[in-house]
């Protein structure tokens, strides 16, 4: 077993500033990783066969259901092959943690997009794409918001041709995964994911209360159909720690004989016989390569950036774009070109009432509390439990500016972060995350100007995108990363979406609950010179403008890369069983890149149910064998 001092060097570095401390939370320490360490059940395979009758490529939130389901019933061999580690340090399992996990190189892949020409932060620079590269995928990195969208995306979906994607489809799917702290029939109970209550902070409780003075329904059960209204939030979280995809499925399933998965595999080619996809190659540490057989099918889960570069790299894409490369054509499919995300523009909260005690959000503060790690590892309990996502509003917009409440699809969500993000050159976390998010000259000098009050993030988020991007090959180079162009804010729609959420994160302010607690938004305490607009007064809807092209950022939920949609449907790479198109034979692709779009909130719980539900499609297809 590791010993003390080889726990504490898997944190972070703020952690061994305060040595001190840990002598004497020695014990909650060990105590947590022997925990951990029980939890994790199931090792990673450093040998593996020649043939298996399916190989998944990618150990993300759908890639880890894959491997759970097919593996199952004990007739077929699976193999999994991740491109990235183990998840056995601890912070990614502390909640608090998040910003520290996400923005570590070894869990993450560093893509950055190219340069946004219609968003003033990034038309000379780059945004950084944050996704997962570890087993769970970005379940294991990401902010752990639990959000099945509205029961309309679904909907759309089928009426797009995706045959058995509606939402009176997708929610037993919904439910067969989850165990919902919640009761009620429309909710799924005894399932592998655990779904918590947040911790709650005490301006949770301010803010839906602000918000509802608006004229904002509360929403408790906002995960049975319709979101719209305002919510705390719910996460993927069991016993104050994160539960990801690979703890809910993949773990409990490396302990079956027929189940291998091997990290640190790079897959860099489908190989092919005609056009039949037989098995994949692979490259490992010190760049040697293997390949392996699949006598049934290959399952490509790999997320909406690395899947399409896949696809691509293995001759399936636009024709145009595979000549360019000198890349044999397998296939002529639009692969990467119908690439979305969702975009943001956070405003920092404080607030000047000293009525609102500062709350314990400070990741590197609580790290050096012997009394926080004790009540963390011991009882799973206490600040550190805490994820990003204290509450959420979800509402709809109209032609003339309003935002209402309607049974259609949301336009946009308010995420709200219990902390504000600042600057802090003392932080190694926040300073990494502020130079990981490449946040943008203009955005990044109101965080260096925020004070140290209590306060909130409020992010709006424009929820369905009209603009739409591409995933594009750099080379034929397999190990160099793709080009990645989300294209956001293109579309003039999406920018005068946008700012009616900025709108409503104003009037949110001008509350009677709000107004009592003296907030402000940070950039109107800076001296004019060092406001996003100095010249342009901070409440009016040109300011409103200023921000949209100035602070906007992507959310890092990328999909819609390999859109599904009817056979025959040429804007399509993959069909409602997930069968790639194009005369492909024994090729699927289930993850969120399917999405024709996006979600109306957070999409690692789609991503989940994509997983359940592939699962299912491909097993009918070998029922009886």
């Amino acid at each position: 077993m590791e010993n003390l001092q080889q726990l504490v060097d898997k944190f972070p570095s703020t952690l061994k500033e305060y040595k001190t401390t840990v002598a004497c939370g020695s014990i909650a320490l060990l105590s947590g990783y022997l925990l951990y360490k029980y939890q994790s059940r199931g090792r990673v395979s450093e040998k593996w066969n020649k043939r298996y009758d399916f190989i998944v490529v990618g150990a993300g939130s759908a890639g880890c259901v894959l491997a759970n389901r097919l593996s199952e019933n004990g007739k077929f061999s699976v193999l999994v092959l991740e491109a990235g580690g183990e998840d056995d340090d601890p912070k990614i399992h502390m909640p608090m943690g998040v910003l520290d996990a996400c923005t570590d190189t070894k869990f993450v892949w560093q893509d950055k997009t190219v340069p946004q020409p219609a968003s003033e932060a990034y038309i000379d620079s780059a945004i950084q794409s944050q996704h997962g590269k570890v087993l769970g995928g970005s379940s294991s990195v990401n902010w752990m918001a639990y959000v099945r969208g509205h029961r309309e995306d679904y909907n759309s979906w089928e009426s797009l041709g995706c045959t058995g994607w509606g939402w009176s489809n997708v929610e037993s799917y919904f439910r067969k995964m989850e165990d919902y702290f919640l009761p009620g029939e429309e909710l799924g109970h005894g399932g592998p994911l655990t779904v918590s209550a947040n911790r709650n902070l005490r301006t949770t409780d301010y803010l839906i209360k602000a918000i509802k003075e608006l004229g904002v329904r509360e929403n408790k059960s906002y995960n049975s159909g319709d979101n719209q209204g305002v919510t705390k939030g719910h996460v993927t979280a069991k016993n104050g720690r994160r539960w990801s995809a690979a703890q809910a499925y993949l773990r409990p399933a490396m302990k079956r004989s027929n189940l291998h998965v091997v990290t640190d595999a790079h897959v860099t080619k489908i190989l092919f016989d005609g056009k039949r996809a037989v098995g994949v190659r692979f490259v490992r540490e010190g760049g040697f390569t293997y390949e392996v057989l699949a006598e049934k099918e290959v399952i490509i889960s790999s997320g909406a950036i690395n899947s399409p570069h896949l696809l691509l790299l293995s001759g399936i894409g636009p024709k145009e774009e595979l000549q360019k490369h000198g890349i044999p054509i397998v296939a002529e499919l639009p692969v990467g070109l119908n690439y979305q995300d969702h975009s943001t523009a956070f405003r920092n909260v404080f607030f000047e009432n000293p009525q609102v005690p500062k709350e314990e959000h400070l990741y590197k503060a609580n790290l050096s509390s012997t009394k926080s790690l004790m009540e963390y590892f011991i009882k799973g309990k206490g600040p550190l439990t805490t994820a990003a996502g204290q509450a959420f509003s979800f509402f709809d917009v109209d032609k003339e500016g309003n935002y209402f409440l309607s049974n259609k699809m949301p336009e946009i969500q308010i995420f709200m972060i219990g902390g504000p993000f600042i600057v802090d050159p003392d932080d190694e976390v926040l300073s990494r995350f502020n130079e990981f998010a490449n946040f943008g000259p203009l955005l990044l000098e109101t965080m260096k100007n925020a004070d140290r009050r209590q306060g909130v993030v409020l992010a709006p988020i424009l929820l369905h995108p009209r603009s739409r991007g591409s995933i594009t090959l750099a080379s034929a180079d397999p190990l160099q990363r793709p080009v990645i162009d989300p294209n956001i804010l293109s579309d003039p729609e999406d920018q005068r979406i946008l700012k009616i959420g900025l709108k409503f994160v104003s009037d949110v302010l001008k509350s009677p609950t709000m107004t009592s607690l003296g907030s402000y938004f940070s950039e109107n305490k800076f001296p004019t010179k060092d406001r996003i607009a100095p010249d342009v007064d901070p409440e009016s809807e040109e300011y409103l403008e200023k921000l949209v092209s100035t602070a906007c950022t992507v959310c890092w939920h990328p999909a819609g890369s390999c859109k599904m949609g009817a056979e025959g449907d040429t804007s399509a790479v993959v069909d409602p069983q997930l069968r790639v198109q194009g005369g492909i034979q024994g090729l699927r692709v289930v993850d969120n890149s399917i999405m024709p779009h996006l979600t109306s909130g957070n999409t690692n719980a789609p991503a989940i149910m994509i997983g359940e539900k592939g699962s299912d499609l491909i097993l009918q297809s070998y029922r009886g064998i």
